[in-house]
């Protein structure tokens, strides 16, 4: 059995948050049935990841999220009849939760949940050294989180992910959402549709008039929540310099990961994501105005060129650092 952070008892919202981003991963649930961009997204990760990873590896999976990520490292493991630790590390109590469920059984997984409060009663981070009780990984893997990290968060992060690699060590990472100059014209970033559907039901009348129903001050801390689901991306520069002032060499590669419209409207309608269309009710009323956006806004994207019949070509850029 797996060891470490078990969720306590899950709200039935909670549940279905875990449970609807862990399908748009995996369809129907089914690990053995990834998504098509998140096998091709994952896969090119771990091309990076693999060949570092030896017998009795100990490895970080930051930002672990459902464990989408895990759950196709470990089959490349169990193939190569690898015997591996993996630390999972994630603040998010719904999507971990979901991990655990799925990942418990193994025993070579290890949960730590990476938010606290405190004295003041805030949300802080533990660092990473810190959750891993001084021991020196030899892979961190960190798939699609980045781009979540505040950028004045990632200075320090770079330093943890230092101070926790053991010689010889390596950090990669892959991302849909953040800015550079390799973004092909006829591509977009990974959340730049959801971004679009946030812009297309911003004015919805049935939102508006329930945001009029609420006072002032309310009404503008709720949209400014909505904006933070899918905040403006940031630009690799930022990313790199973060890491290269805690010692990191930088390697980027970059791949165009389609993603289908049944897929796109799949991620949209996860709840905790669903949420840009509120104060919308969540339900029907919630999922169809969602719905009805994500279908005006791929068809835009066919008339800019960044999307096909099928679906949108989402770029997505890949780090490999070594520490000096």
């Amino acid at each position: 059995m797996a060891t470490g952070w078990r969720p306590g008892s899950l709200t039935p919202a909670e549940v279905s948050d875990g449970d609807s981003y862990h399908r748009a991963l995996y369809l129907d649930g089914d690990v053995d049935r990834p998504a098509g961009w998140h096998k091709d997204s994952v896969a090119h990760l771990l091309e990076l990841a693999m060949p570092h990873i030896k017998q009795g590896s100990l490895v970080v999976d930051y930002g672990a999220g459902t464990g989408g990520s895990a759950i196709e490292l470990l089959k490349l493991t169990d193939a190569a009849n690898l015997s591996i630790e993996l630390v999972l590390v994630d603040p998010l109590v719904s999507w971990f939760g979901k991990a655990r469920e799925l990942l418990g059984h193994r025993d070579d997984v290890h949960f730590v949940f990476s938010m606290f409060t405190n004295e003041e009663g805030k949300p802080r981070f533990h660092r990473l050294e810190e959750m891993l009780d001084g021991r020196k990984v030899d892979v961190i893997i960190s798939s699609s989180t980045l781009h979540l990290v505040p950028t004045k968060a990632l200075p320090d992060l770079g330093v943890q992910f230092a101070g926790s690699l053991a010689e010889g060590g390596v950090f990669v990472w892959d991302s849909g959402d953040v800015d550079s100059d390799m973004l092909p014209a006829d591509a977009s970033l990974l959340h730049d549709p959801y971004r679009a559907v946030r812009e297309h039901l911003r004015d919805d009348s049935a939102r508006q008039a329930l945001l009029s129903e609420m006072g002032e001050t309310d009404a503008h801390q709720a949209e400014r929540r909505v904006d933070r689901i899918f905040p403006e991306p940031f630009s690799i520069d930022v990313m790199l310099d973060a890491f290269e002032s805690a010692g990191f060499s930088s390697e980027i590669s970059d791949h165009i990961v389609g993603f289908s419209n049944e897929d796109s409207e799949r991620f949209i309608l996860v709840p905790r994501l669903s949420e840009i269309a509120a104060p919308l009710i969540e339900g029907e009323e919630r999922d169809r105005a969602v719905c009805s956006a994500i279908t005006s806004v791929l068809a835009k994207m066919r008339e800019a060129g960044t999307a096909s019949e099928s679906e949108y070509r989402s770029h997505w850029v890949y780090g490999y650092h070594t520490h000096d």
